[in-house]
């Protein structure tokens, strides 16, 4: 009777330490990782304001503005998923323009599941499916809602800018950019 007590009570005790582990995992969770894909195409292209936000329209087809793309290899997909799913991948500031150049997309059996749009001037990101952990300083309750500091960090803006230079990509980061001192 006394060791069973004792197993419950451990068991218990171990449940109850488990539950703030679990809470985490849940919170940061990384989209990336569920994500059924078979290809990843990053794109050099032209979007703005007035132009095209995304790479794929809502009809399914490439936008116009694209100059450039390449089909990234499963080493580099699995290093951008991981920072997408990393806080440390978020936090910095931004500006307003968002004028993205760059872009992922992400393909099953030839039809996109998810797009990424990237603007290296204002330090935003866009994605067609929500990345918990760009959500850093909530601000606001309900439809007021919104996060300050949820532009790319130095690190990200890096591993981001060593891609565009290895695949020659138009709007590199400019030296002395504000992002990146």
């Amino acid at each position: 009777m006394r060791s069973r007590n004792y197993l419950n009570k451990r068991g218990i005790l171990l449940l109850l330490l488990a539950i703030p582990f679990i809470s985490i995992g849940q919170i940061s969770k990384n989209p990336f990782l569920d994500l059924k894909f078979d290809k990843v195409i990053m794109y050099d292209f032209e979007g703005g304001k007035d132009a095209d936000i995304f790479i794929v329209n809502e009809k399914g087809q490439l936008i116009k503005s694209i100059k450039k793309q390449q089909q990234l290899d499963s080493s580099t997909i699995k290093n951008l998923n991981a920072k997408f799913g990393d806080k440390k991948s978020f936090g910095g500031v931004t500006a307003s323009c968002f004028d993205p150049h760059v872009g992922f997309v992400y393909y099953l059996k030839g039809k996109a599941v998810a797009q990424i749009s990237i603007c290296l001037d204002c330090n935003r990101l866009r994605s067609t499916i929500d990345i918990p952990a760009q959500k850093q300083g909530k601000v606001g309750k309900g439809d007021e809602v919104y996060y300050l500091a949820d532009g790319l960090s130095k690190t990200f803006r890096r591993f981001l800018n060593t891609l565009l230079q290895k695949n020659q990509f138009s709007h590199q980061i400019k030296k002395g950019s504000s992002f990146d001192q």
